[in-house]
């Protein structure tokens, strides 16, 4: 009020000086009637005309340039990392990376379309993407078709069902977003490359990382701290989840993101919300358990304690070597990495179990193990049968298998039934040794019932007889997959893969390849 006062004095002022400046000058002082009393009242009134309607214009626009950035940013989800300045695009099922110049050429073919706004282009251009720049990636709320999608496609190919995959997800928006660092998540080993490739992704879209939290092998942590997630074997291949996990990483991510902060991180999600006793169990198993503890319930799920002979019967004993098979089978059973180091946990069942350990054999008497038959069966098809050989360059674990039930068969006894994990395990527990490549092959070692490559070359033999007598061929290149074929037609015991008979022919054979598919004719000319 006081400065509209003020003015008001100032305007006076202004005219009492120009009319007493002029107060003798009778042409002047008409003009000066003339111009306040008959010009000034309509200039001012054309002034305030221009001055409401411009602010009427401007209100009607800012109103307009409102609702149309609402409509664009409704109707054109868009993201943003300040981190790695990268934007992302969401169409309602999946994120996408997106070029800043695409956005900005939507921004304003958009623009040109709303006449009322072309005057304002540049300055709805520019809020629009302050607007942008303000939406992160990791604040976005996935639709459920976009949730559902993510969950049924890790279910699918990594998880035994869903609230694995949402726990598992919970955990990845936790390191996300920083939450509870100090946990452990222990996971299958085999899973490195899938959470680095995963982790690659994430650091480079929004630069940080999402697997910190995440450990493959146990030194020195805080049980308490420490949780167990599950995940499929089937993590170790590569072409299992690659081409799904990079196409949709940003999917991962923004659900990852959404459900931490939905569920405040992943222990609350599984105390809270799970519904599912049989995952937190496992899962929390090693947050409360103590060593000796735990010592207590492999005792009582893998060893037989004969308690009935005082003295105990010297023919019922297992060895330490026995001890620690049975060790990894139990942590494997549980589901847990290696959380005792070997000296610790021999010093902790020797306690356990003092009066039965001959420290002079390093085994324990009067005690004994359902699964030992089935080892020592193993060990003793392994010593009878199995020799080092340099030649043989891969023998698969699958055949090993069939070996092994065929030397069972021989000696009219049962086969125990072991699968590739378990025949693994064995043979890296008590031949150390052994050369392994891709857990499915050894190296340099071959079993005196099937000479795989004596079978072979008394295929390739007869083969070349047949087709040196056999005039229909007249000189032509044979085919190595025939000759596969007709090696499989011979009826060995077993037979070899189709990739290892052709690596058999190029180390044999390399001068008779022609196009790496055919033996020339001088092969078999040879005859």
């Amino acid at each position: 009020m006081d400065n509209i006062e003020n003015k008001k004095q100032l305007v006076h002022a202004k005219i009492d000086g120009i009319y007493e400046k002029y107060a003798n000058n009778e042409y002047m002082l008409t003009k000066i009637e003339n111009y306040i009393c008959q010009q000034l009242p309509s200039i001012f009134e054309n002034i305030e005309q221009s001055y409401i309607e411009r602010t009427n214009r401007i209100r009607t626009l800012s109103i307009e340039q409102d609702n149309f950035i609402q409509y664009f940013l409704n109707n054109n989800q868009y993201f943003y990392s300040a981190t790695t300045e990268l934007f992302f695009y969401y169409d309602g099922i999946h994120y996408y990376e997106i070029n800043e110049d695409d956005i900005l050429y939507q921004v304003l073919s958009t623009i040109s379309k709303d006449r009322n706004l072309m005057s304002w282009k540049q300055r709805t251009k520019i809020n629009i993407m302050k607007r942008i720049k303000d939406n992160s990636l990791l604040a976005s709320i996935p639709e459920s078709d976009t949730i559902q999608f993510v969950l049924d496609m890790l279910s699918r190919i990594l998880f035994a069902n869903r609230v694995e995959a949402k726990y598992f997800l919970t955990i990845l928006g936790d390191n996300i977003l920083r939450k509870n660092a100090n946990l452990i998540h222990f996971i299958y080993p085999k899973s490195k490359q899938f959470l680095h490739t995963l982790n690659n992704i994430c650091q480079a879209s929004i630069g940080v990382g999402l697997s910190q939290t995440f450990k493959y092998k146990y030194y020195e942590h805080d049980y308490h701290d420490c949780r167990l997630v599950k995940i499929n074997e089937t993590v170790k291949s590569e072409l299992a989840w690659s081409s799904n996990i990079t196409q949709y990483a940003l999917d991962i991510i923004s659900v990852a993101c959404h459900y931490s902060i939905r569920y405040k991180s992943s222990d609350e999600y599984l105390l809270e919300s799970s519904n599912n006793i049989e995952l937190l169990n496992n899962v929390f198993f090693m947050k409360d358990i103590q060593q000796s503890d735990l010592i207590d319930q492999f005792i009582d799920d893998f060893l037989d304690i004969n308690i009935s002979n005082e003295n105990h019967q010297p023919n019922i004993m297992i060895n330490w070597k026995n001890i620690q098979y049975l060790w990894k089978q139990f942590l494997e059973t549980k589901n847990l990495p290696s959380i005792i180091f070997m000296l610790t946990l021999k010093q902790l069942i020797i306690e356990k179990l003092k009066n039965y350990y001959k420290e002079d054999q390093d085994v324990f008497v009067g005690i004994y193990s359902k699964q030992l038959p089935a080892i020592q069966k193993f060990l003793s098809f392994w010593n009878d049968t199995m020799v080092y050989d340099e030649t043989e360059t891969e023998l698969e674990i699958e055949e090993i298998i069939i070996l092994f039930k065929k030397w069972c068969q021989s000696k009219n006894e049962s086969s125990s039934q072991l699968t590739d994990k378990k025949m693994l395990d064995l043979i890296m527990n008590y031949y150390p040794n052994v050369e392994i490549e891709h857990e499915k092959y050894i190296s340099k070692t071959r079993c005196i019932l099937w000479d795989k490559q004596l079978d072979i070359q008394v295929a390739l033999n007869k083969l070349k007889q047949n087709i040196f007598i056999d005039s229909t061929i007249n000189n032509m290149n044979y085919s190595i997959y025939d000759a596969y074929s007709f090696y499989c037609k011979q009826g060995y015991l077993q037979n070899v893969s189709k990739s290892y008979f052709e690596k058999y022919i190029f180390d044999n054979y390399n001068e008779f390849i022609v196009d790496s598919k055919f033996l020339s004719s001088e092969w078999y000319l040879q005859c």
